[in-house]
């Protein structure tokens, strides 16, 4: 009897143990994800699984070490960020699975979740695909889910909007993917662009893996999910604490927050005019909690409008019509806190600031909110860079930032990747493809128009916002952009440091202005290197005349790459072989657009890309997006020199036309080159023009491009009268 008495307790202590553990261990599924995502509170408290975000995507792979782009322009900085059915060296590997090729853009071993999946269209026109992605989970020989790419992340196949929607030119999601002891994604045929962003556990962390019969049960919180996504509530509950008045130029006006536990729940600050749109940039907001400066950032930057006044709505900021700008994101305190708003500004200024603050149970896991703002003008495009948004040091979470930049030029400004770097790595754990792709969207210097989602945005680009979109298609990108990005189930917890960089990579040698606002959440020792800079947030980055036809002289730099006159394309149907994307070329070889306003003579768009060639054999390699997937007859103008080269053309890797000598005595058009009529793949044609050689009375191997006109129909009329000219 005393053994079973003893044997009793045992299994009751090892019952009661057991209980506990399971309270702890609650196993990360499909709803309790989608819990995640909707609770704003979450992204304050550091996670219980101290998971790690790390991504697998299409960056270059001639990318390896950190290093100056003088040491070598190929390697760090290397932009050939994606795949063609020649060149597929940027992925994971490419497998054979019972005699169906596949080719495998991530893999991971161990429980995590794929929470960002984002892929671009194959062309700047083209929103369709054949492609079909599988994702294999814990091993078995089966996909669990398998579909059209763009359909399934479109919101068109089984995931519905906006967790999955379409971008601009770009398809995503966020619908979270769990899985307990691998994930491997595949495509059918060889990729582009990609990004698979994703949450890796520290072993033993329990997880369900997802299942169709899981998710076709979760269906209800899946609707109710989406609908909260659409319609974001304000937490207007709690004490509330306002101003009302006039800040004179210099002046700052604070609110202390009720004493004791509590959070910001919402926040929004109304200016009384927009109509100097840098009154965004210099009227600044800051806080301090438990006696810690935490926030100082320009009220643009910190509720995602930029410079100036730019309608959207997020799942944690919006910015209304009326010019009420909101924050929901949560900012706990255990002891006080306090809201200051700053006129750096020399005219007065009219504003509204408003606050609830609700309860807050402050445990172990709370951290503080923080927010801060970098700003640089200029930032010189050349030599390539990487622009840094943060750097911190301690624990805590990243969640958000806001870009705004000031391109002095039409021409595509943000091929850069982001770079990030988690607790020291050596070689970042996030390498990305593209500051556009960074923030969600794709074709950057095409995709300028506004959208919003309630987790990314770009509200501002060249002109176009909300209130004014973009009808025609122009492809500007002069002026002020705005990108937003903020994060619900892919924060980024770090446990000693975080390193967050961006590229600065315009396709123009040009000066550019760079402003971010940074959001994250740290504990009471956690610091950054964004400290209050009042300085440079008065330096403004002026607004290029944005006429149609000009930029302003004041952009130009002597013997610059900047264009300074655009919207003259001489012929239809013609793709400005300086606004083309460069998919290779040789290592160190100088190539970027060239303004040829002053020169005597006739270029469609006032400009070239000018390669300056060293010797036989340097080569550039560019991509011209094909109009449809029928055949077209392609013909290229260039230009003649005095120090140009003879080139060879192939298209497709197939020969095109004869060697051209590119020498003349001074600077004129090229006239008709004909390549010849090729069929596009991947929707589109890789024009590669080589060095073979100089005229005699040439002084160099430079060449210039200048554009590439496409014909459907041989012998039509449009064909000989453009061959004419």
């Amino acid at each position: 009897m005393q053994t079973n008495r003893i044997m009793i307790a045992m299994l009751s202590a090892i019952a009661l143990f057991s209980s506990k553990q399971g309270k702890t261990q609650e196993p990360i599924r499909i709803e309790s994800l989608l819990h995640e995502m909707v609770d704003r509170d979450s992204v304050a408290r550091y996670p219980t699984s101290d998971f790690r975000l790390k991504q697998d995507s299409s960056y270059n792979r001639e990318s390896k070490i950190p290093e100056p782009a003088s040491a070598n322009p190929q390697g760090w900085f290397a932009n050939g960020d994606f795949n063609t059915e020649k060149r597929q060296s940027n992925l994971i590997r490419i497998e054979d699975n019972d005699g169906r090729k596949e080719w495998v853009l991530m893999e991971d071993t161990g429980p995590g979740t794929i929470v960002r999946s984002w892929m671009p269209w194959r062309g700047q026109a083209n929103p369709k695909t054949t492609t079909i992605i599988r994702f294999y989970l814990d091993g078995a020989s089966e996909p669990v889910i398998e579909g059209n790419q763009f359909d399934l992340f479109q919101g068109k196949g089984m995931i519905p909007f906006p967790l999955a929607h379409p971008s601009l030119r770009s398809a995503v999601s966020f619908f979270p993917i769990p899985y307990a002891k691998s994930c491997k994604v595949t495509v059918s045929e060889a990729p582009f662009f990609f990004q698979f962003t994703y949450r890796k556990y520290p072993q033993g962390t329990p997880v369900e893996t997802f299942t169709m019969q899981a998710f076709e049960a979760a269906a209800p919180l899946i609707k109710a999910t989406c609908q909260e996504l659409l319609h974001p509530k304000t937490d207007e509950s709690g004490q509330s604490v306002s101003f009302n008045g006039t800040l004179a130029p210099g002046a700052e006006r604070t609110l202390s927050l009720p004493e004791g536990a509590a959070a910001v729940r919402a926040l929004s600050v109304k200016l009384g005019s927009y109509e100097v749109p840098a009154t965004t940039r210099s009227v600044v907001l800051k806080m301090n909690f438990d006696g810690k400066d935490t926030v100082w950032c320009p009220v643009g930057d910190f509720f995602g409008c930029g410079i100036g006044l730019h309608p959207f709505e997020g799942w944690y900021r919006r910015v209304a019509e009326d010019g009420t700008m909101s924050s929901r994101w949560t900012m706990p305190y255990q002891r006080s806190g306090r809201i200051s708003i700053v006129n750096l500004g020399d005219q007065p200024v009219e504003v509204q600031l408003h606050a609830n603050v609700g309860n807050w149970n402050w445990d172990k896991s709370s951290m503080y909110f923080h927010a801060g703002w970098r700003g640089q003008y200029p930032v010189p495009t050349r030599p390539f860079s990487d622009w840094n948004y943060i750097t911190t040091q301690g624990k805590g979470v990243y969640v958000g930032d806001t870009l705004t930049v000031m391109n002095p030029v039409e021409l595509w400004w943000g091929e850069g990747d982001e770079k990030i770097f988690v607790d020291g790595e050596k070689f970042p754990s996030i390498f990305g493809t593209g500051t556009e792709d960074y923030y969600a969207y794709s074709w950057g210097g095409r995709s300028t128009d506004f959208y919003e989602h309630p987790f990314h945005s770009q509200v501002r680009s060249h002109r176009y916002n909300k209130l004014n979109r973009n009808q025609s298609d122009e492809r500007n990108t002069q002026g002020y952009s705005t990108e937003g990005r903020t994060r619900a189930l892919d924060t980024m917890p770090f446990g000693r440091s975080l390193q967050l960089d961006m590229e600065v990579w315009s396709v123009t040698d040009c000066d550019m202005g760079y402003g971010v606002g940074v959001y994250w959440y740290g504990f009471e020792e956690t610091t950054s290197n964004r400290k209050p800079d009042a300085t440079e947030a008065l330096n403004v980055p002026p607004l290029p005349e944005m006429s149609k036809n000009t930029v302003p002289a004041a952009t130009k730099k002597l013997g610059s790459l900047t264009p300074t006159k655009t919207g003259n394309q001489l012929f239809p149907n013609a793709t400005e072989v300086e606004q083309s994307e460069i998919a290779a070329k040789s290592e160190g070889l100088a190539a970027a657009a060239q303004d040829l306003t002053k020169i005597k003579g006739t270029w469609s768009n006032s400009s070239q890309l000018l390669v300056r060639g060293r010797q036989a054999g340097d080569f550039v390699e560019l991509r011209i997006p094909a109009q449809g997937t029928v055949a077209q007859k392609l013909i290229l103008h260039a230009t003649r020199s005095h120090d140009f080269g003879i080139v060879r053309f192939t298209v497709n890797e197939q020969p095109a036309g004869e060697e051209v000598d590119l020498y003349a005595a001074k600077p004129i058009p090229s006239g008709p080159i004909k390549l010849g009529e090729f069929a596009p793949v991947d929707n589109a044609y890789l024009l590669r023009a080589e060095v073979v050689g100089r005229n005699p009375k040439s002084k160099g191997s430079f060449f210039g491009l200048d554009c590439v006109v496409l014909f459907f129909a041989v012998g039509s009329t449009q064909i000989i009268m453009m061959e004419n000219q």
